[in-house]
Formats: structure tokens, sequence, C-alpha cells
């Protein structure tokens, strides 16, 4: 299949390439009806999109606010190849098959995401929100040379706005569905010569869109604040500081831990006893965690945006960060300094019987502080053949992470109550460099890179209390200690081709790797394995960029296939505690497995004001060898996953996006907008069940705007998910069934702007 896809490509490749060769030869006048050019940072310094052999889609500014593009969740209705999933606050992102399971302290990111350079390192921070967002790049593949640790999927690469030399300001208001109320703007002030100031900022409530058996038991609200600062520095011609400062704050009712209701169980239809190979059956929320299941108690309810339990949940997140991103240039040479800090913590509980019954409250409390620091040497010469890059990483997190679990209600704040699940401090140290050179000039490249990362964590234990309000209170270490190292040479090899100055083909071959990390509940139970070892990936791709039509026409196709090996996977043990038995996640490594698949992204501008935007994704992802699996909790056994889907991989997805401008003349201009997203069905879990599989939906959203001829005020009306198709985001097993969390209905909203 790969070798017929790399044959369609190229052939896709040299029918787009005629046309751009013959227009050449007869260059028209210009015309304004063209794809919007798009510069990225992909390979770590400014170039046309177009220009980078490497899978990435980018959004601006206006492309995220017209598509209310708020944070890191509705890219995958634009981005094919991506998929989004969610659980309580943390995010799950997926891309090519490559999907985010582990989000405790005792594992990393599986895609790597990077606000202005800086890597963040929880699963968590990926939802901060997009304000004053100058561009949005997702990086589909490893990119294990230049990102480096734990890009092992792809990155998400945000960057946001910095100060220009003109005082400007702007507003944008919302009010929506569920009493969705937001403000969000920024003011530039140019201080002094080469002296810049921007400060942005968002603050954002909604109700609940899941609803409890009351009011304040309504889960999914918002409370969100988020204010950035950045000052801009050109002391002297060629060098530049950025100075940022941002905070986030969270907070609100929560979404739960790994899902707020329980789809289902399986059982036995002879003995009514659990079997995972049994008829999927609803279930009787109050049961035992053993025995016959579904007998007594509530009937579970066949609303999905329904929160069965008894416990407000909570969220409470703050996370205060500072990034400087220095630049000089020095002749022909460039040195680069990105420092980051982040100091960061968050807060979430749920309801463990998913019921009214009192008590089984579980919840968790993430602290830490993160340091990083990069420096890179790059050429300047931008009429040479030859380009190179070298740089140094470091990387330190210091993480307390606190865990309790069955807590009786009236006793939450007594010890013993609580646990830290770890106390982890990771250390990392990279070197890095990349290289470029034309064998023949503007036309064949070949670039070739390589990385090598050494890691250390150093966990410690500690038993901890909690106050009334669930909140950590002491923590105790005990003594327990133990150190996990893991180093990795990655690498990445590429070739192009320059068919003409807006066509192109490339073919790569790249790795990367996933740390290793431990396992929490080793330090109460040695029968649960204490590490688990880093997760390997190869990537091979090809494709090919493409504008054509003088413009009007952008054809961007990629075929991959990546091939994984010792796969860090979840499983779900019942562990018996003292205070009763306890669910317990514990990290594997898995054997091998792959993706592969086609994707295109087409771009047309047909007429003036007309924009057609499209993408496809085909792809295949499954378990090449997975066997001896411990059944998940309330089941019995050893399962075998070989040739299982790999979670939240659909085997199609496309998208489609239209928007047509009205010109009113100096009335401004109207534009109706229709985006529609489809996929086809695919599973939530590695046990790929019917109680965990999303069937094939689409999703259509609609919206208008008016926006004055000087582009000052805008009015806009939108519609998302219009059809009212509710989908399962995330699906896990617990100690209850099969955990779950559906996504967002329809939403409807106004926005006001207004800028100066």
């Amino acid at each position: 299949m790969v070798l017929q896809s790399v044959r369609a490509l190229l052939l896709a490749s040299a029918v787009v390439a005629v046309p751009v060769i013959a227009q050449e030869a007869a260059p028209q006048a210009v015309d304004t009806a063209v794809v919007e050019e798009i510069v990225v940072t992909a390979q770590r310094k400014a170039e046309r999109l177009q220009d980078v052999p490497i899978a990435v889609t980018a959004f601006t500014t206006d492309t995220l606010r017209r598509n209310d593009v708020r944070d890191l969740g509705r890219l995958e209705v634009l981005t094919p190849g991506f998929s989004f999933g969610r659980s309580g606050s943390d995010a799950r992102p997926a891309i090519r098959g490559v999907r985010t399971e582990n989000v405790a302290v005792s594992g990393d990111p599986t895609i790597g995401f990077f606000v202005d350079n800086v890597y963040r390192s929880r699963a968590s921070m990926a939802n901060e929100p997009f304000t004053d967002v100058a561009r949005v790049e997702v990086q589909r593949g490893p990119q294990g040379t230049l990102y480096g640790r734990n890009t092992f999927g792809g990155n998400i690469a945000v960057s946001t706005a910095t100060p220009t030399d003109e005082l400007s300001g702007g507003v944008n208001l919302i009010y929506g569905s569920f009493d969705r109320i937001s403000g969000e703007g920024f003011v530039n002030v140019p201080v002094a010569k080469g002296v810049g100031l921007r400060i942005a900022g968002l603050r954002e409530t909604m109700d609940g869109y899941v609803k409890g058996t009351t009011r304040d038991l309504d889960i999914f609200n918002r409370d969100t604040t988020y204010l950035r600062g950045t000052l801009k520095l050109e002391p002297a011609s060629g060098i530049e500081a950025v100075l940022r400062y941002s905070y986030w704050r969270d907070k609100g009712t929560g979404a739960g831990a790994f899902g707020y209701r329980v789809g289902g169980v399986f059982v036995n239809p002879t003995t009514n006893a659990f079997d995972i190979n049994g008829q999927p059956r609803a279930l009787l929320y109050d049961l035992p965690r053993t025995g016959l299941p579904g007998l007594t108690g509530t009937p579970i309810s066949s609303n999905p945006h329904f929160y069965p339990g008894d416990t407000r949940l909570e969220q409470d997140l703050e996370q205060h960060s500072v990034s400087l991103n220095v630049q000089a240039e020095l002749g022909n040479v460039v040195l680069r300094s990105i420092t980051g800090y982040v100091d960061y913590n968050v807060f979430r509980n749920a309801d463990n019987d998913f019921s009214l019954r009192a008590g089984n409250v579980d919840g968790q409390e993430d602290k830490l502080t993160a340091f990083s620091q990069e420096i890179q040497l790059a050429s300047n010469d931008k009429g040479s053949r030859f380009d190179w890059l070298v740089g140094y990483f470091f990387f330190k997190e210091d993480v307390s992470a606190s865990f309790f679990s069955s807590c009786p209600t009236a006793a939450r704040n007594t010890a013993g109550c609580a646990f830290a699940a770890g106390l982890p401090v990771t250390t990392s140290h990279a070197v890095f460099g990349q290289a470029s050179y034309y064998l023949i000039e503007d036309k064949l490249r070949f670039t070739g890179g390589i990385r090598y990362t050494s890691d250390s964590k150093d966990i410690s234990r500690a038993n901890a209390t909690t106050d009334v309000n669930q909140r950590l209170v002491t923590i105790t270490p005990t003594g327990q200690q133990f150190t996990l190292d893991f180093d990795k040479v990655t690498w990445r090899a590429n070739l192009d081709y320059k068919i003409s100055s807006n066509n192109m083909i490339y073919a790569s071959v790249s790795t990367g790797f996933r740390s290793g990390g431990f396992n929490a509940g080793f330090f109460t139970n040695p029968l649960l394995p204490g590490g688990f070892g880093p997760e390997n990936v190869t990537a091979y791709e090809v494709g090919s960029k493409n504008r054509f039509a003088d413009g009007k026409v952008q054809l961007n196709l990629s075929a991959y296939r990546n091939e994984f090996s010792d796969l860090q996977v979840q499983n779900q043990f019942l562990v018996q505690g003292a205070s009763g038995v306890t669910t317990a996640s514990v990290i594997l490594n898995a054997a091998r497995a792959h993706s592969m698949g086609i994707e295109a992204e087409l771009q047309w501008v047909p007429a003036e004001g007309l924009n057609i935007a499209m993408s496809g994704t085909l792809m295949e992802a499954k378990y090449d060898r997975y066997a001896n699996v411990p059944a998940p909790a309330n089941y019995t056994g050893l399962l075998d996953y070989t040739g299982n889907e790999i979670p939240y991989s659909p085997s199609w997805k496309l998208t489609a996006l239209v928007s047509y401008d009205f010109d009113l003349g100096s009335s401004g201009k109207i534009t109706p907008q229709a985006t529609l997203v489809w996929s086809d069905g695919f599973q939530l879990t590695d046990t790929n069940t019917a109680l965990d599989r999303q069937n094939s939906f689409a999703k259509l959203d609609l919206r208008i705007g008016w926006r004055s001829a000087d582009d000052r005020f805008s009015v806009e009306g939108f519609v998302n998910n219009v059809t009212n198709q509710i989908t399962l985001q995330r699906a896990t097993f617990g100690s209850r069934g099969l955990n779950q969390s559906f996504d967002a209905p329809r939403m409807f909203g106004i926005r006001v702007g207004a800028r100066f």
C-alpha cells in the first residue's frame, strides 16, 4: 500500500507541476485573489510554508477567530491526521496514530506542545487559551531532531503576537450558549525607538453543558482568566530580545478525572458475571466492585450529557510562565537563546462511584516548576547553498503530585486519607544539529540532522494529608526512592526537489522517542511493575507542495508510514488498600504497531472573495504484536490485542470550508462561512469494544459576519455543531465499568469586535 501511495503522490505532483511551468512562460497581471502565503518556523527558522519539506498545517489569527478556535480542541475540525480528546483538565491530542494516554506525572506528553518555542511538559498545559495568537502550527510526524524529547507523534507550536511600531489595540466580546460571556483584547504601545510593549488578556465564563442532579453539580463550565505582557527590545541592528510573562487561571466545576459517567459493562449472558468477551449491558451505578454487576442501584441514564454523582466537581488550575527569546545576527551566523520558566499547579477531583452515595471521592493535585534553556547557532548566509544549525537544550522539572481515593466524606482531612503519587525530578540534556546542502543549486537539496538526548528521572514517595476542601496540606517523605536513566540518538534524513518555484517533492526518514517513566503504584504494591521504558518510532514520508493557477490553488500531499516499537500503553488493575479496593493505573510497554496513510490539503481561491479549503486523510493504525495484556479492572485473564486498532485513529477523515466575501463598498463586507468535518468510526481504548467505539459522524458549523470597510469593526453570529451531533471524546476502563466523556453539544453565539 505504501508503494502505491508513493506512486500516486509522485504522479499527482507531476500533474500539478505541468500547468505551473506553462504559466511561468507567459506571466500575467497580478491578481489579488490568491491563497495567502504563511511563514512558519517548523525548522526553527522563518520559511514559507510551501518551502518546508515537512507536513505542516498552519493557522493565522484570522483563521482561528473565524472558526471560534479558543484552544487546542477545535483544531481537529481543520487539520488532517489530527484528533482530539479531553478528560477533566487533560488534553489528549492524537496525530497519525500517536495518541496521548498517560497524562500522569509518571510520564511525558506524546505530542510536543510549545508556546513561543518553550516546551510545555504536562498534558493539561496544552489547554492554554489562544489569546492574541499570531500563528499555530501542527507539525505532523516525529520531530526528534530540532525539537527533541517527547515529540513522538508531532508538535503543536503556538506563536503569540509581538509588539509592533504602531499604537494599536482591539477587543472582541462574545455572548453565547450556556450563558457564555467572553471578553478578549490587546493593546500595542511603541514605548520608544527599539522598545515595544504589548498586553493581551481574556476573561471568559460559561455554565456547564453536562447537567447534574442539581444545578451546582453541572460540569464542563468555564471560568478562565488569562493575561500576557510582551516587551520587545531592539537595542541595535540585528539584535532582538522578546520578554514575555503570562498568567493563566482556570477554575470551576471541572469535568471529572477519566470520565463523568459509566457507559456499561460486559457480562456473561449465562452467569451474569463480568466477562470482557460477553455482551454489553447498561449498568446500575451503585454496584459492588466485584461480583455480579447491575443488581442494585440507580439505572444508567441514556443522556450522554448527564453527570449522576453527588460530588461537586472542582478544577483549579494556575500557571505563571516567563520566557525570554534573544537573537543576535553576527555576520554570517545568528545566535539564539530561548529561556523558559513555568510555575504550574492543578487540582481536580472525581466521583469514584458515579452515584449519589456519599464518599468514594478521587482527587489529584499536581504542583511543578519547570526551567528550560536552549542555545542555537545557525548560518545566516541566504545566498549560500549550505545551511546549518547546531544547539544545546537543557530541561529540569520538579513535581509534587498528591492523590487520594475513596475517602469518606467526613474524613477528607484525616491523616492517611491521601498519599503522594510521587515526587519526580526530571533532568534532560540534549545536543543537536541539522544541515542542508543544495546538490543542484536551487533545485535538489539534502538535509540531515541528529540529536542526542539524556534523561534522568529521580522518583521518591511521600505520605500526604488533605484538608476539608480536599487540598494538599502536608507531605512527609517515606524514604523510598529510585532513579531511572534513558538516553537516545534520534536522526532525520530528507531529500527535496523543486520542480519549479511553486512545486516541490520530498522524501524523508526520521526517528523519535518518548522517555520512559515510573508507576506510582509500585511503592505500595511491589507486584505492580515499577517502571516502563522509552517508546520509539521510525517514520517514512514522501510529499509534495504545490501552488498553481497564479497562486489561486495550493495543494499539499503526503504519504507516510510510522513503525512503532515498545509503545507505552495504560492498563487498569484493582488494588486492595487500607481504605478499600481502588483502581491502579499502570503503564506497560506494548510490542509493535504501525500507522500509514495519505493526507491531502487543498486551498482554492477561484474568484475574489471566494475561499475554499478541503483536507482528507486515509489512515490505518494497528497493533502488529501486542499479546498477554492484563484484562481491564473487574475482568480476568490475559488478552491479545494483536490486530486491534490504535485508539483515536479514524480510517477516513474529511474537512471542508467555504466562505465568500460580499463586498458592500463603503458599507464593508458580509461573509457567510460553512465548515464541515466528517470522520469514520474509531475506537477509544486498546480493547476495541462496542462500548468504546465512536461511530462515523459529521459536524457542521455555520457563521455569518460583517466587517467595516476600514476593518475596524466587526459583528459575527455563529453556530457550532449545527446538527447537535454528540460524539464520544474519551473512554477508559475503570473499577465500575467503562468511563465515558462526550464532546460539546450545539452551541451558538454572537461576537462583536473593534480595533484601532
